[in-house]
C-alpha cells in the first residue's frame, strides 16, 4: 500500500498543472514553484512568498502575494501555464523561458485590467489557515 505525499512529510503541495506548483512549509513559505519534480521544494520561483490567494484553470495561474501579513500591500501575478519547457540544470534560457510566461507583480487596478484584457475568467480565492 503505498501513501499518498509520503515524499511529503513537511511541505504541503498543491499541483496547479504542468509543473507548477503551491508548495507550503507553514503559512509564511507558501509560493509558487516550477518543477519537473513534485515535493522537491528547489523549483524555480514564480510567484514569491507569500501567496495568500489564488485560482488557476488549464491556462492560466493568478495569485495574490505579500511580503508578510502585517503590510497592506500586495502583488498580483499573471502566469500563463500553456506552454512545455526541458528544465536544463543552471541554464539561464529555461528560466527565462519560463518566466516570460510569468506576468507581474501588479497592483490591484493593472490587475484586474490585464484579466479583462486577457480574457481569463478566474477569482482568486483565499487560502484558508490551518
Amino acid at each position: 500500500m503505498a501513501l499518498y505525499n509520503s515524499c511529503c512529510p513537511f511541505i504541503k503541495e498543491e499541483s496547479l498543472g504542468n509543473n507548477f506548483y503551491l508548495s507550503e512549509y507553514d503559512n509564511v513559505d507558501r509560493r509558487i514553484l516550477y518543477s519537473e519534480e513534485s515535493c522537491s521544494n528547489s523549483g524555480i520561483e514564480i510567484v514569491p512568498m507569500t501567496v495568500t490567494e489564488y485560482a488557476d484553470n488549464s491556462k492560466w495561474i493568478i495569485a495574490k502575494s505579500s511580503a508578510s501579513r502585517q503590510t497592506a500591500e500586495s502583488k498580483y501575478w499573471i502566469v500563463d501555464k500553456d506552454f512545455k519547457v526541458k528544465i536544463i540544470r543552471d541554464n539561464d534560457s529555461t528560466i527565462n523561458i519560463i518566466k516570460s510566461h510569468v506576468f507581474g507583480p501588479f497592483d490591484s487596478a493593472n490587475f484586474v485590467q490585464l484579466l479583462l484584457d486577457k480574457d481569463i475568467k478566474l477569482t482568486l480565492k483565499k487560502i484558508e489557515q490551518d
